[in-house]
C-alpha cells in the first residue's frame, strides 16, 4: 500500500510541475488591475490546470496498480466518485473561463450555490450533529441539505480568497490534506486517502512556481478544484466512515476563520461582501511584515496546529471533544482578529 501510494503522489507532483511550467509559458495572464492584487506584473495563472492534471494521472496511477487499491474502487460507488470528480471539475472550469474573462461575481456565486447543493446531495448531507456520549442533534433533512451545501459552499470561496499570497493558499491547503489523508487511513477509507495525498502532491508540484518568486498563480481555477476535493472528501469521511462534522471546519480552520471573521467585519461597516479588498488578516500581515513566503509560513504552521487538533479530537472516544475544540478555536481567533485589526488601524495598516 505504501509503495504505491508514495508512487501516486510522486506522479502528481511531477505530472503538475511539468503542467505548470507550461503555463508559465502559455497560461492566461492575471493584470494587476485592481486594488487587492499584490503583484505588480501581469503573472500567468490557471495554475489550477495543472493541479488537476497531476491529480488525475496520480489518482489513476494508484487505483491502477495491484493490491488493495482495485478492491477499495470496487468497494465505491463508481458513479458517485464519478459525479463528485464532475462536481470538482466544473468548479475547474468555472474557475479557468473566470482567469481568462472575469465573471459577474452574482453569476459565479449562483453556479458555486449550485453546484454546492449539487456536492451535498452527492457526497452525503449530514444528518446528525453528535454533541455527547448520549446526545445526537438529528438535522430536518432541509436543515441537513442547507448545512452541508453551506460546507461546500464556504471552503471553496475561502480558499479562492485567501489566494492573494505566494505560497498561502494552496500551502495551507496542502497541509489540510495531509490531515484529512492521516485520518482516512486511522479510519481505514483508502480511496480518502489516496485522493488528498495525490491532490497534495499535486499543488506541491505547483507550488515550486508559485512560492516564493510567484511566476504562476492558481488562480480561480486552482482555489475552487482544491476546496472542492477537500470539501467533497470530508463529507465522503463524515458519511461512510462516522467522521464527526465538526472535525473537518477544525482541520481548515485558519482560512475559514480568516474569511469569515473578514466577511463580518466588513458587514459591520456596510461595506460590499462582493467588492475586492485588502481587509484579511492576511493582507495585513503582509502590509505590516512584508514578504508572501514569511506570511505563507505563519498560516503553514496554523494548519499543522489545527490538523494536530483535529487528528487528535478525531480519536477522541467521547463525542463532545470535536465540537469543544472548534468552539474554543473560533473564540481564540475572535480575540486574534480583534485584536490584529486593532493594532493594524492603529498603525495605519487598515481603514477604520
Amino acid at each position: 500500500m505504501l509503495v504505491e501510494l508514495v508512487g501516486g503522489t510522486a506522479i502528481s507532483f511531477i505530472a503538475s510541475l511539468i503542467a505548470c511550467r507550461a503555463l508559465v509559458a502559455r497560461g492566461p495572464r492575471d493584470h494587476p488591475n485592481e486594488d487587492h492584487k499584490e503583484h505588480d506584473a501581469p503573472t500567468p495563472t490557471s495554475g489550477g490546470l495543472g493541479i488537476a492534471a497531476g491529480f488525475v494521472l496520480g489518482l489513476i496511477a494508484v487505483f491502477l496498480s495491484q493490491g488493495p487499491w482495485q478492491s477499495a474502487a470496487a468497494a465505491h460507488n463508481p458513479v458517485r466518485a464519478l459525479m463528485l470528480l464532475g462536481l470538482a471539475t466544473a468548479l475547474l472550469l468555472i474557475g479557468y473561463v473566470d482567469d481568462r474573462f472575469q465573471l459577474n461575481a452574482a453569476v459565479k456565486f449562483s453556479l458555486f450555490g449550485l453546484l454546492s447543493v449539487a456536492g451535498a446531495l452527492s457526497a452525503g448531507v449530514v444528518e446528525a450533529l453528535p454533541l455527547g456520549m448520549t446526545s445526537i442533534y438529528v438535522l430536518p433533512f432541509g436543515a441537513g441539505v442547507f448545512g452541508t451545501t453551506l460546507w461546500i459552499f464556504t471552503l471553496i470561496n475561502s480558499v479562492n480568497f485567501m489566494d492573494g499570497s505566494n505560497g498561502l493558499a494552496m500551502g495551507s491547503m496542502a497541509v489540510g490534506l495531509c490531515t484529512l489523508a492521516a485520518i482516512a487511513r486511522v479510519e481505514n477509507a483508502p480511496a480518502i486517502l489516496a485522493a488528498c495525498l495525490c491532490c497534495a502532491g499535486a499543488v506541491s508540484g505547483f507550488l515550486v512556481w508559485n512560492a516564493p518568486a510567484g511566476r504562476l498563480f492558481a488562480g480561480d481555477s486552482g482555489s475552487l478544484f482544491v476546496g472542492a476535493i477537500a470539501a467533497l472528501g470530508a463529507l465522503v469521511l463524515i458519511k461512510d466512515r462516522d467522521l464527526s462534522p465538526f472535525v473537518p471546519p477544525i482541520i481548515f480552520f485558519p482560512p475559514l476563520a480568516d474569511t469569515l471573521l473578514t466577511l463580518l467585519w466588513r458587514v459591520q461597516r456596510g461595506r460590499s461582501v462582493f467588492v475586492g479588498h485588502t481587509e484579511h488578516l492576511y493582507q495585513i500581515a503582509l502590509r505590516a511584515w512584508p514578504g508572501h513566503v514569511r506570511v505563507a509560513v505563519i498560516y503553514w504552521v496554523a494548519m499543522a496546529l489545527c490538523g494536530a487538533l483535529a487528528f487528535y479530537v478525531a480519536r477522541e472516544p467521547d463525542p463532545a471533544a470535536p465540537w469543544i475544540a472548534l468552539t474554543g478555536l473560533a473564540v481564540l481567533s475572535i480575540v486574534i482578529s480583534a485584536f490584529m485589526r486593532s493594532w493594524a488601524a492603529a498603525r495605519g495598516y487598515l481603514a477604520p
